[in-house]
């Protein structure tokens, strides 16, 4: 009897930690289901993702599908993000990427303390620098992008200050960069224009005297007076943008309080 109930008791020990770890177990924060990256590149995105979530105590979690199931964008990244358990602590902080390759939408879908990281123009400022990747179909650069802006975005809400309108990032340099390399070429193009125009005025030569450009007898001048005729003064108001910035807000089928925003890539 007593070696049943201390076998018994030994059987307890060993299956209330596996209990415990199997209901602590935190879902994948990359779920490639559209099979968009190699295997080297999922394995080197799930540990970024791991890092920065673990540092950061935010998870950051990105998710590609064929399609939506009917669902918006909006429904299907609040609702994988809401019913797989995902977010630190009881607030549930973090954001969640979905592409969906069918229609080619992309959602980013925030919580808790996300919502305040990622603010609306925030994610403006985010999705002009990803999408550039997504749009040439380089999704894994896309999503380390996406990745390290997420980061970038969680180190500036620890000043106290998060992201938003008037207190945005710079333009990135390799945007600074293209946008020289594209005036270099237009000016080298419009120098080369200007001169082969140029080599086809041989026949022209510039005057010393303004009479030298007139020819004799072309201009008759009988009367000379001025008439002020009419004036007319047009007027246009200029809308400003008066917004407050922040994020606008939205409550999932889950009842859950979801910001964010996307669109087309």
């Amino acid at each position: 009897m007593k070696k049943t109930v201390s076998f018994f008791l030994i059987l307890c020990l060993l299956f209330v930690p596996l209990t415990c770890a199997a209901e602590t177990e935190t879902p994948p924060l990359l779920v490639d289901s559209a099979r968009l990256l190699t295997q080297s590149e999922a394995a080197q995105l799930t540990e970024k993702l791991e890092t920065i979530s673990a540092e950061k105590k935010f998870d950051v979690v990105i998710v590609t599908v064929d399609d939506l199931g009917g669902k918006s964008p909006m429904e299907f990244a609040d609702d994988y993000y809401d019913y797989n358990g995902y977010g630190y602590g009881s607030s549930k902080d973090g954001c969640l990427l979905l592409l969906a390759m069918e229609s080619r939408d992309w959602w980013v879908s925030t919580a808790g303390y996300g919502i305040t990281v990622i603010t609306d123009a925030g994610l403006d400022y985010m999705s002009e620098q990803f999408l550039e990747y997504f749009s040439e179909d380089e999704y894994y650069d896309g999503f380390v992008c996406f990745a390290d802006l997420c980061n970038d975005f969680l180190t500036q809400a620890e000043s106290g200050e998060p992201y938003d309108i008037g207190n945005l990032p710079k333009a990135p340099f390799a945007f600074l960069r293209n946008l020289l390399i594209c005036l270099a070429i237009g000016f080298l193009i419009s120098f080369i224009v200007i001169a082969v125009w140029k080599s086809q005025l041989k026949s022209v030569r510039s005057q010393p005297f303004a009479g030298d450009y007139l020819r004799n007898g072309s201009l008759n001048i009988t009367t000379n007076r001025d008439l002020f005729l009419y004036s007319t003064v047009a007027t246009r108001r200029i809308e400003r943008d008066s917004g407050s910035g922040g994020s606008s807000t939205h409550t999932s089928s889950s009842g859950s309080t979801h910001g964010g925003g996307g669109g087309k890539f």
